[in-house]
């Protein structure tokens, strides 16, 4: 049986080897008839096979089959085979990277286009504070703001204007007890779940520009609070994580990790804070710094469980932290786990339908952390 089907592979190679010397086909065309004429490969590189090919061929003799240079000869072709196949791998996650960096790319355009329709909010009645010498550290947590929600049951209403109100009384009240210990030095966690996002939306296009909406709204809220702090520390940093609601496709099992409209955040906050230093998380949802000595991971907390946060972050930062700040619940926590503080942020959205029907029903609040002898933490209440 092996020797029938090598002998017909032998008439195979004579017959298309006959046909390219009668047709006077060079090794170039050679290889596009052997391989057709999708194949990836040079001139250069056809030119050798062509030499290694005809080299195999003249050994074989019609009465005396060289078996062994026909499986020479199988042997190169499953190499070529797979080097396409290698070729062509390269190609497609080149391809898919280059979709993602024009996606963003595109996106950002958007936002640009839209930029001349911001709405404009001010921020009122800002009670200023007095800078001190002797550093003293504070965070203010910021996160699940859920801009581009509309809420209203029995138990809370909740709109864009409603979230710029809840913004500067958190805003004011932060000012105040930074002002009651001498807080010189602030830093602010902007942590994900800021816009409403598109993940319980069947229309793909309309979600896309909503969300895009919400992004250049919050983006402008952000920035008119962090400018108007400015005058009262003597440095301001901006820490950013990505939330779920930000992913560009409802379906979580599509969802590709660094395609997140929250990603326009810092982006864009980059042009409206000048010298404030931001620190993203790189299309990631979790992040660390470090600030007056205390390493601190921030994570919105959508992959975390409050019993294994602390281990799964040891080991993927190789190093234990003093605190992790989360968000996601919506509902203020702060535990010591053998003196290293988990610490839960409230959200500014407060009890929406979906915390309704859990018979999970929350006050809106954000926290701040101030760090001198005695750590203190404020729940600033939003409403």
């Amino acid at each position: 049986m092996e020797r029938k089907e090598n002998e017909t592979y032998i008439s195979y190679i004579k017959r298309v080897t006959n046909a390219c010397s009668d047709k006077k086909i060079s090794y170039s065309e050679w290889g596009d008839y052997i391989l057709g004429t999708d194949n990836n490969y040079s001139s250069e590189n056809l030119r050798k096979a062509f030499y290694v090919v005809y080299k195999l061929l003249n050994k074989i003799d019609e009465n005396n089959c060289d078996y062994d240079a026909i499986k020479d000869l199988e042997n190169l072709r499953d190499e070529i085979y797979k080097e396409r196949c290698r070729l062509q791998d390269i190609q497609r996650e080149k391809r898919n990277d280059l979709r993602v960096e024009a996606r963003f790319e595109n996106l950002l355009e958007v936002v640009k286009d839209n930029i001349g329709f911001m709405p404009t909010y001010e921020i009122k009645d800002f009670k200023p504070i007095n800078k001190n010498q002797d550093k003293k550290y504070a965070v203010l947590q910021l996160s699940d703001w859920h801009c581009g929600a509309l809420v209203d049951n029995q138990f809370n209403y909740y709109n864009v204007d409603t979230m710029v109100d809840r913004a500067t009384k958190v805003r004011n009240n932060a000012l105040e007890y930074c002002k009651l210990h001498n807080v010189t030095d602030l830093v602010i966690e902007i942590n994900g779940d800021m816009v409403n996002g598109a993940i319980h939306v069947s229309s793909r296009v309309e979600s896309e520009e909503g969300v895009i909406q919400q992004v250049i709204t919050v983006t402008d809220v952000l920035a008119k609070l962090i400018n108007s702090m400015k005058p009262y520390f003597n440095s301001i940093k901006i820490i950013t994580t990505l939330g779920n609601h930000g992913r560009l496709t409802p379906n979580k099992s599509d969802s590709i990790t660094n395609e997140n409209f929250e990603m326009l955040i810092p982006a864009m906050l980059r042009d409206k804070l000048g010298d404030v230093k931001i620190i993203d998380s790189k299309g990631l949802d979790f992040t660390k710094y470090e600030i007056d000595g205390k390493i601190i991971m921030v994570s919105h907390g959508q992959n975390d469980s409050m019993t294994k946060v602390i281990s799964d972050f040891s080991k993927i930062f190789k190093v234990v932290p003093n605190e992790i700040h989360l968000g996601h619940t919506h509902s203020y926590t702060d535990i010591n786990d053998c003196d290293i503080k988990v610490t839960v942020n409230g959200s500014l959205i407060g009890s929406d339908d979906y915390a309704v029907t859990i018979r999970k029903v929350t006050t809106p609040s954000q926290n701040l952390i101030v760090y001198e002898k005695d750590r203190c933490i404020y729940e600033i209440k939003a409403e």
